[in-house]
This record gives C-alpha cells, sequence and structure tokens, in this order.
C-alpha cells in the first residue's frame, strides 16, 4: 500500500491574550446575519424563521448534550430586548444573478462591517449567515451558494440558504405540499429536515466538529450521526419516521469542552493541550487498543479517536467512526477501537484541552481480511509523530536521537529527519530580539527566536517555505528573484517577538511569493496598537518596503490577512525584515 505521510497538526491561532471584557458577553453568543442583495427584498418574517430555526437547533444542541450527560448545555443565541433572535441585515451592492455564486472570501467583508457597527467581531465571535439565495426555474427551485461551516474554539462561520418555506412549524407529517428542490421532489416537511437539517450540520463543523458516522446499534437506535448523514434525517421523527438525528458520545464531549457551551472566555492564549508523551498499539478481541500518556496532564481531560476507512476521496470523513476516552490524572489513557473490516484506515487522535483547544496527531494502517491492524505501520508513524513534534519545539537534542531510531526503522523518513535536525540546530543559536546585547546594531528578524508563530498553510518558516513532512525547504522567491532572509507568511498568519523595548526601527519589505498570485493585506502591530496596514497586494505588485518606528515596543507582531477572495494562494512573505537601533 502506498501510504499518505503522517499528519502532525497543532491546531492553533497567533492572537493576543483575550481577557473578559465587556464585549465577551456578546461574543459568547451565536450570532445570526441574513444576506440579500439589493434588488431582492429579505424573505417573508425572515427575522422570525431564523428565531425559529436558530432555537430548535439550539433545542437539539440542549437535548443531546443531556442525554450524553452532560446536562442543560447548549450555545446561546444573541437575543434581542424581545428575546427573539437579533438578525444582522446585509445588503449586498449588486443585483441577483443566478449564474454569480455567493461565495464567504466575497461576502464576508459586507458581514464584517455590519457587525462591526454593532459592536461584535466577526473574526472573534461565531455566526450563521443565511443566503437568500433561492431562484425559481420553472417548477425548480435552485441555488448556487458555498454551503459551508468551519470554526474552533475561538470563531467560527456558517453559510447556509435561506426559503420562505423554511420553518419548524413545518415538521410535520406529509401534507403539506411538496417542493422540487433542485430536481428532488420532496414534501415540506422533508425539504425542512434536509434544509434545517443543514444548518444543525454545518453548525457543528462551525463549533470545531469533523464528520463522523455512527455505529450500526446507533443508528437501530437513534438514526444517523448529525455530523454524518444526519443533516438529512433531523428531526424527520416529526414527520413520522421512526428515528431522526443525534449527536455521538465523542462530539457531546468535544462540545462539552467549547466556551460557547462552557460560557466561558475562549482560550485566552495560544497555549494548547497537552502533548501525548507515549502512545502504544495493540490488538485484542478484534479491537485495536490505544493507549498511553499526556504530559502535562493538567488541562487535557480527554482525547477524540477517528478510524476513517481510505481512500478520503470516497466518502471522505463521513465514514470516520469516532470514539473518546478521558485522560486520568496520572496522564495516561486508553482506548479501544473498532476495526470495521479490511481495507486503508487513517487513525485521528484530537487531544483535547479544558479550554476547546486541541492538537492532533495522524496514522495510516491497512486492516487485513482476519481484522488485524498493521502495528509496525502505526509504530513507524508514531515514530515520525515524535519527529515531528521535537522538530515543533526545535529540540535539536531529542532530534538527534529520533534521526537514530528512523534510520532504523523508517529509513525512508531519514533526509526529512535530517532537515529538521539541521533547522533545530540553526535555531538553537538565534537569540530572543530582546535580549540581544545593545552593541548589535541591526540583525535580521528572520534570525531571531519569535514567541509564537502561526500561518495559514504548511508551517511557520525562516529564510525557506518548509513543506511539514519535511520533505523539502523551498527558497523563498519575490517576482524580482531569490530571497536569502524573511519569514513565509502564508494569510492568516501572525510571527510574534517579544522586542523587550530595545529596538527603534523595523525596515522590511513584503509581498508574495513568485508563481502564487493570491492577494494579501500586510500588518504591523506593536504592544496591540496598530503600526502599518498594507493596500491589498498581489504577485503583480511586486515586492513594497516600508520602515517603521518601534521605539519602546515591547511584542511585535507581524501579520498577513487573506484578500476578499478567500486564502487560496496567499502566499504572503516578510522579505528581509530587519530590527534596527
Amino acid at each position: 500500500m502506498k501510504r499518505s505521510a503522517l499528519v502532525y497538526t497543532v491546531l492553533c491561532l497567533c492572537m493576543a491574550p483575550y481577557g473578559r471584557s465587556e464585549g465577551d458577553g456578546r461574543r459568547l453568543r451565536l450570532h445570526a446575519v441574513y444576506v440579500t442583495t439589493r434588488d431582492r427584498p429579505a424573505l417573508p418574517d425572515y427575522q422570525g424563521r431564523v428565531h425559529r430555526m436558530m432555537q430548535d437547533v439550539q433545542d437539539f444542541y440542549r437535548t443531546e448534550m443531556a442525554r450524553n450527560g452532560y446536562g442543560d448545555m447548549t450555545f446561546p443565541l444573541d437575543l434581542d430586548a424581545e428575546g427573539k433572535t437579533r438578525v444582522h441585515l446585509v445588503t449586498l451592492g449588486w443585483d441577483f444573478d443566478p449564474k454569480r455564486r455567493f461565495t464567504p472570501g466575497e461576502i464576508k467583508p459586507a458581514i464584517a462591517d455590519a457587525m462591526k457597527a454593532d459592536g461584535i467581531d466577526v473574526e472573534r465571535s461565531y455566526f450563521v449567515a443565511f443566503y437568500n439565495a433561492y431562484w425559481q426555474d420553472g417548477d425548480v427551485w435552485r441555488y448556487d451558494v458555498v454551503y459551508t461551516g468551519s470554526g474552533n474554539a475561538q470563531r467560527g462561520s456558517v453559510w447556509v440558504s435561506d426559503h420562505e418555506l423554511l420553518d419548524p412549524v413545518h415538521f410535520v407529517p406529509d401534507g403539506e405540499g411538496t417542493i422540487n428542490d433542485r430536481g428532488h421532489r420532496l414534501t415540506v416537511g422533508q425539504f425542512n429536515v434536509k434544509m434545517i437539517g443543514g444548518v444543525a450540520h454545518e453548525l457543528g463543523h462551525g463549533l470545531g466538529l469533523p464528520h463522523n458516522k455512527e455505529q450500526a446499534d446507533e443508528r437501530a437506535m437513534r438514526g444517523r450521526a448529525l455530523m454524518g448523514a444526519g443533516n438529512y434525517t433531523y428531526r424527520q421523527e416529526r414527520i413520522g419516521k421512526p428515528t431522526g438525528s443525534f449527536l455521538t458520545r465523542a462530539h457531546a464531549f468535544a462540545l462539552s469542552l467549547h466556551p460557547l457551551f462552557t460560557r466561558t472566555p475562549f482560550a485566552a492564549s495560544t497555549e494548547q493541550a497537552g502533548e501525548i508523551r507515549e502512545l502504544r498499539f495493540d490488538q485484542a478481541d478484534g479491537a485495536l487498543l490505544v493507549s498511553g500518556r499526556i504530559g502535562p496532564p493538567e488541562g487535557t481531560p480527554g482525547i477524540v479517536l477517528y478510524h476513517d476507512k481510505l481512500p478520503t476521496g470516497v466518502n471522505k470523513d463521513y465514514d470516520a467512526f469516532s470514539f473518546v476516552t478521558r485522560v486520568r490524572r496520572d496522564g495516561t489513557f486508553a482506548a479501544s477501537v473498532s476495526q470495521p473490516g479490511p481495507g486503508d484506515y487513517a487513525l485521528h487522535l484530537v487531544v483535547y484541552g479544558a479550554d476547546g483547544m486541541r492538537r492532533k496527531l495522524s496514522f495510516f494502517h491497512t486492516i487485513t481480511g482476519e481484522s488485524k491492524a498493521d502495528l509496525p505501520a502505526l509504530r513507524r508513524d508514531w515514530l515520525w509523530a515524535q519527529t515531528q513534534a521535537a522538530f515543533a519545539r526545535k529540540d535539536a537534542g531529542e532530534l538527534e536521537s529520533l534521526c537514530r531510531k528512523v534510520e532504523e526503522l523508517s529509513p525512508d523518513r531519514l533526509s526529512q529527519a535530517r532537515r529538521f535536525l539541521e533547522i533545530a540546530r540553526r535555531w538553537e543559536t538565534f537569540a530572543v530580539p530582546g535580549a540581544i546585547p545593545d552593541d548589535v546594531a541591526s540583525i535580521g528578524l528572520s534570525n531571531t527566536r519569535w514567541d509564537t508563530a502561526s500561518v495559514g498553510w504548511f508551517v511557520p518558516s525562516f529564510d525557506g517555505v518548509l513543506v511539514p513532512d519535511g520533505t523539502s525547504c523551498e527558497p523563498l522567491r519575490s517576482s524580482s528573484g531569490e530571497v536569502q532572509q524573511g519569514l513565509y507568511a502564508h494569510a492568516d498568519a501572525c510571527y510574534a517577538y517579544d522586542l523587550g523595548g530595545r529596538w527603534q526601527m523595523l525596515e522590511t519589505q513584503y509581498g508574495l511569493q513568485a508563481e502564487h498570485d493570491g492577494s494579501v493585506v500586510f500588518v504591523v502591530t506593536g504592544d496591540g496598537r496598530e503600526l502599518f496596514r498594507s493596500a491589498l497586494i498581489r504577485l503583480s505588485d511586486g515586492p513594497q518596503s516600508v520602515t517603521l518606528d518601534i521605539s519602546g515596543i515591547r511584542r511585535l507582531e507581524l501579520i498577513t490577512e487573506p484578500g476578499h477572495d478567500g486564502k487560496a494562494r496567499d502566499w504572503g512573505i516578510w522579505f528581509e525584515p530587519t530590527l534596527k537601533r
């Protein structure tokens, strides 16, 4: 079997610590947005219908959290003085065109402006956007929107479509008429099952949940997992079907830690859940046994595991079975994972922190016809995960030891491990900018240690673009040619440095990596105050220059933001950023 490389991901954001503030109350709510074009008024009773839909989804999550043992727990809605869901109406500056697709990247700026006027920052909040996008083509109702959701423990967005027939009052047995929805003849009840189910499902993604599939016994008793095919069975017990949709134990556990459900401030720092320090794979009675130790154990309540049939291109992760295990006080954990049948599988371990932040490890193996897992492959992938984790810490000493093990057990990855070691050794020669002696008049920022760093694609990299598995490190190149020093900053990106108030000037060029025609905004902040914001920069603009006074600044952040067309190809680069006294 030709396997994909193991993926080691730390899900984090480079953000200034966010403490409790006056605006936290509304930030800790789910917001509703209604989007229409200038020639189309919002559909009849849109506010009332959105309120009833959001309340119904809210109640579904509450009921499922209680069934899973978490009590009266659900997300709060942003309500007005009358107790109704506050709906932000956004009117786009163009006429409706059925050939023009509604896309988040194009529409989000208008949503951001509308919510900002109400004191809400979309980049630090959760919202559901309802598009007024349906149009009638003879007897057929059609829409063309990006129907999706994405998010984590700090922000999330959901994008769905509205129709005047969407209303939980229509969750009744067949008999209220039919609708031809994009070539599918449905009763009005079935239409609401599918579309409001889509709201509930995409909201799960907005809260950070991936897809998963119910076990056979769960399907017989409860129906479909919401984050599997449950968007097509949501509330269908109300229209006369025997079962509907439900939240799996694993996803209820994940939501029990989410700030919207716990009603606690969002993650106050970029600290993640504890790392897996030990990991073992065994099998018994047809099950794969996964055990190990988390370090440090404090603040790491549990792990969710997903066993996903490959290739992903066939079913994506809709057929991933999920499992959850608690982390004991001493940091140990153990889980029994079923082996559904022969084939190639990915095993994902998602370690959750108490604040909902998470850390993910992925492994790949083959289950034989005798229901035996490929334990040596899993153990090799664990060795590689340890190597990637050591590189993330830039621990050259540990990498030296791991290189010897990689040479013995995974020689095909030795060149990658050695590349990690080379970069880590160089990192160890770097100093924090605030600790550099005063007699050093200038230094390249990429030759100093950052405090925190995050990028929107690949991994934070200095003086090159490192592929996450270490297979290559591409030189930095502007449209003018190769550049020796700089910071790779695919949007969204943030590099934060401790200057200690000891530097006076920052000189830098900025632009896009050659052959990547995205659009990026470059931002510099000092101690939380914006010092510089560029225009929207494209590859054709070539590298730009800026010199900034940073006297007295203690924390410097170099940030890139995506353009309105989304994040694709947004390979922002800070070319030759230099600190001067």
